[in-house]
């Protein structure tokens, strides 16, 4: 079997998995471009490759917030606008994304160039998530908003913890400041990867409790790392 035909393969029971209506009908063009990252489609500049996903990945992001809403709103019919936005944020958020996308087993079908490979790039929380917001923004140019939504709150929010925490970083401080009277240290502990996918390592300590993240902006490696370090904490 070739390796398209291979794919394709893939690609419709991917789709028969969740349910799409056009994985019936062999179209999967759009999962396709869902799961093809920036990388891969830079190094494949043809009219016959695919697209990457970054548009896909706009258009999902958008989707994931209004599912959310809709999904806390009703869940939630006593709490108010602020503590919903709380929950949000959180369901909406880099790691719960990432681990749908896991869940989900899009990292075998997710096509990114060389050096991302090298770098593991398919299972990087930060591509995971995105990955998974382009899926949901390939539903909905598919199938419309409501087989999307549905999808977000089948395969995402009713596996994900819908809570309240604050960044984690502001978590963390108070936390720290609580426990310790102390502020979390942060260090940058590493950068690497091309231009156009720096991806940067950081590290932060408070008492003796140490976490790590990584991700492609220094904020969001920081937060990595204070999520880590506030999981010790609770255990």
């Amino acid at each position: 079997m070739s390796e398209g035909l291979a794919r394709r393969k893939a690609l419709r029971a991917l789709g028969h998995r969740l349910g799409l209506k056009a994985a019936a009908t062999g179209d999967c063009a759009l999962l396709d471009a869902a799961l093809t990252h920036d990388s891969y489609a830079f190094e494949h500049a043809d009219p016959k490759a695919a697209s990457s996903n970054e548009r896909l990945e706009f258009l999902g992001d958008a989707v994931v917030g209004a599912a959310a809403a809709d999904w806390l709103y009703r869940r939630f019919p006593d709490e108010p606008e602020g503590r919903l936005s709380r929950r949000r944020q959180t369901l909406v958020s880099r790691a719960p994304l990432a681990a749908t996308a896991a869940r989900l087993e899009l990292t075998a079908l997710l096509r990114v160039g060389k050096g991302e490979a090298a770098a593991r790039g398919q299972q990087r929380p930060s591509i995971l998530a995105s990955t998974f917001e382009a899926l949901v923004g390939a539903v909905f140019l598919a199938e419309g908003y409501d087989a999307a939504a549905g999808m977000v709150q089948r395969e995402h929010l009713e596996h994900a913890q819908p809570g309240d925490e604050a960044d984690p970083r502001t978590a963390l401080q108070e936390l720290a400041q609580a426990r310790f009277k102390r502020a979390p240290l942060y260090a940058l502990t590493g950068e690497s990867g091309p231009a156009h996918a720096r991806v940067f390592s950081a590290r932060v300590s408070v008492g003796k409790v140490v976490g790590t993240g990584s991700g492609p902006t220094k904020k969001q490696a920081q937060a990595e790392a204070a999520t880590q370090a506030l999981r010790k904490l609770k255990e």
